[in-house]
């Protein structure tokens, strides 16, 4: 049985690992795309960031997430488009495998807090997918089930990361994300690492 659950956690991360290489892939086309407008007053590529290392929790589960977003700019205006999913931690025991996973989109604007130190700070909206295990009541025998319920839904993400810039345009910092849906409240943290365009850069 605990095979089982083991199985059904690893399965989950590849499921959620397989969304953010589509996401990858999507960010290399557009570096490549926009490589050749280079004036900050057209909308162009501006970064790619992702966290490989956070923690999820919606008050009823806590596990590990990961996410990544591919960032556009238009003069002080930052377009982005994200991914973030995650799994509960102790899916490997019965009656506990909740998993979500996030599709957003964002606008936001970055700030200079002290020299290299940033803060950038996002809200968008986007489309929720969650899993999670319940006792189902049965009328004909009065006995409850335990099964998977999965609700789909519209959900509000706000975002803050606050990183220090470093060379070449890389940073790192510290990611916290919410996002506010219909069914619960979604809340991760954890290690951001961002690759921003030279050209898009205060710092080469």
């Amino acid at each position: 049985m605990v095979f089982f659950f083991i199985f059904g956690y690893i399965y989950n991360l590849y499921l959620m690992l397989k969304r953010l290489l589509y996401l990858f892939m999507l960010f290399s086309f557009f570096k490549g795309y926009s490589q050749e407008n280079e004036s900050g007053t057209k909308l162009a590529y501006h970064s790619f960031s992702f966290s490989p290392s956070a923690v999820y929790t919606d008050g009823n589960s806590l596990g590990p997430s990961f996410s990544g977003d591919l960032r556009f700019s238009y003069q002080n205006n930052i377009f982005a488009v994200g991914a973030e999913g995650g799994a509960e931690y102790f899916a490997i025991f019965p009656g506990s495998d909740d998993a979500y996973y996030e599709l957003n989109v964002y606008y936001g604007r970055e700030f200079r807090i002290y020299k290299r130190l940033y803060a950038d700070v996002f809200g968008g909206l986007g489309y929720v997918d969650i899993r999670t295990y319940e006792e189902i009541y049965n009328e004909a025998n009065g006995s409850y089930k335990n099964t998977d319920v999965f609700y789909s839904t519209i959900g509000v993400p706000l975002t803050i990361v606050v990183r220090g810039m470093l060379k070449r345009g890389f940073s790192i910092g510290l990611k916290f994300h919410v996002n506010l849906n219909p069914d619960r409240v979604i809340f991760s943290t954890g290690l951001h690492l961002q690759f921003t365009r030279k050209s898009r850069s205060p710092y080469k």
